[in-house]
């Protein structure tokens, strides 16, 4: 991946669990790396992506396997959520042609509350990432959700 200033790396190493949350807030989003491999992980609000009138995730995480993990957390909208995540993956990678083998998004919701227009939106982002993304996954959980490599 092309995104390598230490002004918004968090860490860059091979650390067999990353844990991730917003101060005060319950949402976490914890990755397990019991294959040890190289990770890094990234801050893409205020980080990557330090623009206040565009939307965007809260954190990626890159594997040296070439996938990516971009994570929200979120309160309880998760349509403003799978938006932030699709602004993300137009500004981080369609827009400056960047692939990655397998993209990966996760939304970590204080609790869950799904309205109706929302299937819809989690579908077409299912569809993206399973076609143009090297079969990767959509996954949302409230409060705690776990990822294992």
């Amino acid at each position: 991946m092309a995104y390598h200033d230490a002004a918004y790396i968090l860490s860059h190493n091979c650390r067999k669990e990353v844990s991730l949350h917003e101060p005060g807030e319950s949402q976490t989003y914890r990755f397990h790396n019991k294959s040890g491999k190289e990770i890094v992980v990234y801050r893409i609000d205020g980080g990557l992506i330090n623009n206040d009138d565009v939307l965007k995730c809260d954190n990626g995480i890159y594997i040296e396997d070439d996938s990516l993990y971009l994570i929200e957390l979120k309160g309880v909208d998760l349509n403003h959520a799978l938006d932030q995540i699709n602004n993300t993956i137009d500004i981080l990678l369609k827009r400056p042609c960047i692939k990655v083998k397998r993209l990966n998004a996760r939304i970590v919701l204080s609790r869950v509350s799904i309205p109706r227009i929302t299937a819809s939106k989690e579908n077409k982002l299912k569809q993206l990432l399973h076609k143009s993304y090297g079969g990767g996954d959509y996954k949302k959980q409230s409060r705690l959700l776990e990822d294992t490599i």
